[in-house]
């Protein structure tokens, strides 16, 4: 697995918030516009900035740049209120604990997440998950409106930190955005129906490896290497 970027997406891959990330961005645009959120985008498998943009767009609001680094900011700050519920509501997946762990004695590993930075910090720290990765080689939900650009900069990312180009690069996630945004960067992906699609549907949009979880370590360190070639 040597010279294998891995890339992990968070939300219901590695952990389930059980939507504390939404309760964060509704406390937020609530706090800058004075009301609720009347209206909810969609929110699986796409990026912070997208889900942001539709917030705003969908509930009225202008879609300016103070608009959304405004709520970019107060999200990031009702999601560090809203920590302390995480060891209550939230949850690592089965095997998510184990993989990371086993995956970083291998080979270079990070976070390819819809999540903003900070954010995707929070939700991992209380299960000890962040450790293993490289935080600095990955890609961020606020750097691009389409997951799939976020490859591009997560592999730029990994070169500055360590030097070497990335040829073979697996991301890991739940969603069929997941699997698209490998396709059309022409990386490997490892699917896991932890979410809410199925195995077969992960499969159907074309993933190159597709797991009921990451509870067999074996399983998935193999389907990351067949993914890989």
């Amino acid at each position: 697995m040597d010279g294998v970027l891995v890339l992990w997406d968070v939300d219901h891959t590695l952990v389930d918030v059980d939507g504390l990330g939404r309760e964060a961005y509704n406390l937020a645009f609530k706090r800058r516009f004075g009301v609720a959120p009347a209206h909810q985008p969609p929110m699986a498998g796409r990026t912070d900035l997208a889900i942001a943009k539709d917030m705003l767009r969908l509930n009225a609001v202008p879609v300016t740049v103070g608009n959304l680094e405004d709520l970019r900011a107060g999200a990031e700050t009702a999601m560090d209120e809203l920590a302390h519920l995480l060891p209550v509501r939230a949850r690592a997946l089965p095997g998510a604990a184990e993989a990371v762990a086993e995956v970083r004695t291998r080979t270079v590993q990070s976070l390819l997440t819809g999540n903003v930075r900070h954010i995707a910090e929070v939700k991992l720290a209380p299960f000890g998950l962040a450790e293993h990765l490289d935080l600095e080689a990955g890609a961020y939900g606020w750097s691009h409106d389409v997951r799939a650009e976020l490859v591009g900069i997560a592999r730029h990312n990994a070169h500055s930190r360590n030097g070497r180009h990335f040829d073979r690069v697996v991301l890991v996630g739940d969603t069929p955005e997941d699997v698209v945004a490998a396709l059309t960067s022409g990386v490997g992906v490892v699917a896991v129906a932890t979410g809410r699609y199925t195995r077969g549907e992960l499969e159907t949009a074309g993933a190159h490896e597709a797991l009921d979880d990451l509870a067999d370590l074996d399983r998935v360190l193999d389907a990351i290497m067949r993914a890989a070639r």
